[in-house]
């Protein structure tokens, strides 16, 4: 079976985090090189150094210039958050996740500027968006983006499955803090539709505010999940 690129990424990253858990690599630790990892994993080296890339983001490891990527010697402090929600399900299962996005267009919205912090009359990139797991429509999701973000680079690759890796790679931002709020509600028509679901049908809506390294917010994603195949989990890791 062929693995796209995206898929490889997420692979790899999540190779490196299972042994890091695991202790198979311990804190301190250098990791394999980037030819190594290439080698272990049949990769090119572009899906290699973006999870090396979005690893370094998110607390696991340090990079050394000219000495290669060593193990934290501590977990990252949002550790817990990583271990939430959905993951659970991309787990091992990462081939079976795509997505459509079926809007992309710039939009003016006093409530998701004010989120975002920026002037209400400033264009938000708005993205639409489907999340498919088999083939099955699981969740439905909106992007108010803040204007620091060019709307064309969503345009090479649409149907994009992570928003992070897009950002970190073509532009170099890591989103390294989200916070969600979680509640039930009934499906609009619009989503029912999109997730095949009877209109007014119980589903989790759940908005992420999600910011940079400067604690600036950069995505307010507003999703909703059909429950019915798509369980939340959360697990405390200490």
């Amino acid at each position: 079976m062929k693995v796209n690129r995206s898929s490889l990424y997420k692979i790899i990253y999540d190779d490196v985090v299972d042994k890091i858990l695991s202790k198979t690599y311990e804190s301190g630790d250098k990791l394999p090189s980037e030819s190594e990892l290439e080698r272990l994993h049949g990769a090119s080296r572009t899906p290699v150094r973006q999870a090396l890339m979005q690893l370094e983001a998110d607390g696991f490891i340090f990079r050394l210039q000219g000495k290669g990527s060593f193990v934290s010697n501590q977990r990252p402090t949002d550790m817990w958050t990583k271990m939430t929600g959905f993951m659970s399900h991309y787990k091992d299962k990462w081939e079976k996740i795509s997505s459509r996005t079926i809007q992309i267009n710039s939009v003016q919205n006093d409530y998701f500027a004010d989120l975002l912090n920026v002037h209400p009359h400033e264009n938000l990139t708005y993205l639409r968006r489907i999340r498919y797991f088999s083939d099955t429509p699981i969740l439905y999701l909106e992007h108010f983006i803040s204007p620091k973000i060019p709307t064309d680079i969503f345009n090479s690759d649409i149907n994009f499955l992570s928003l992070n890796e897009i950002l970190l790679s073509k532009l170099n931002v890591k989103l390294i803090e989200s916070n969600e709020e979680i509640e039930a509600v009934q499906a609009p028509e619009d989503v029912a539709n999109a997730l095949h679901i009877s209109a007014f049908s119980p589903v989790l809506k759940i908005t992420r505010i999600s910011k940079d390294e400067n604690k600036q917010p950069i995505d307010i994603n507003v999703y909703y999940v059909n429950t019915d195949k798509w369980k939340y989990r959360v697990n405390f890791i200490e």
